[in-house]
């Protein structure tokens, strides 16, 4: 999901009148450049001084890693039993637990995600598929199956209250500075009615997300 386009005064406003009417509260537009450079910080060096390896040292080229945001929510082939749909913040959460060791990544995997955001601005949404990588028939069709689930689960849990073209379109509000934290929307997801509903790491958040993804205008 592309986070960093250009937001006018009056989008702004625009974006907090949606927000007021799907029951969102105020916040500081995604993107912003103090969220992605402390997602390109991140990026670039590790917090570790005995672990120096950071995501970039594998992953600096920008050319190849533009479209990544774009191709969330995806099947992430990782080791068993960690295999399945995620979305970006949530696999880039997995990523820096188990490279930077990190007790709790949700902030840093949440800039990091405005970051590889903010590098594909304007590469359209291609969920499941990254520009000049194999696709993989299987992985769609488990995608697919998580939309489904996102379906089912957004009827019978969030449709009383809103309707899913409005709340779609905020998804590219996240992720977002509140007060003085970063918030996901998936961590927006498991405290909404400050009540824990979906944890922040679930398989049906994402299948939520995966769902949400689809019904982005294109």
């Amino acid at each position: 999901m592309a986070y960093d386009r250009a937001v006018t005064r009056g989008a702004g406003v625009r974006v907090a009148l949606l927000f007021a009417a799907v029951g969102l509260p105020g916040l500081a537009l995604a993107g912003s450049p103090d969220l992605v450079a402390e997602g390109e910080r991140w990026w670039t060096k590790s917090p570790d001084p005995a672990n120096p390896v950071a995501c970039a040292t594998c992953h600096w080229d920008p050319g190849a890693t533009r479209g990544w945001a774009a191709s969330f929510p995806k099947w992430k082939p990782l080791p068993p039993p960690g295999a399945r749909v995620m979305t970006l913040f949530q696999a880039n959460a997995e990523a820096v637990t188990r490279h930077y060791r990190l007790s709790d990544p949700r902030r840093a995997a949440a800039t990091i995600t405005a970051y590889l955001a903010a590098q594909g601005a304007g590469v359209p949404p291609s969920p499941g598929m990254s520009a000049g990588q194999p696709v993989f028939p299987k992985r769609l069709r488990a995608l697919a199956a998580s939309v489904e689930r996102g379906r089912a689960l957004y009827t019978r849990r969030c449709d009383a209250c809103h309707r899913v073209g409005d709340v779609a379109r905020t998804l590219t509000a996240y992720p977002r500075v509140v007060g003085d934290r970063v918030e996901s929307l998936e961590e927006y997801v498991e405290l909404h009615r400050r009540a824990p509903i979906l944890s922040w790491n679930s398989q049906a958040t994402a299948d939520l997300i995966a769902y949400l993804t689809e019904e982005l205008p294109r």
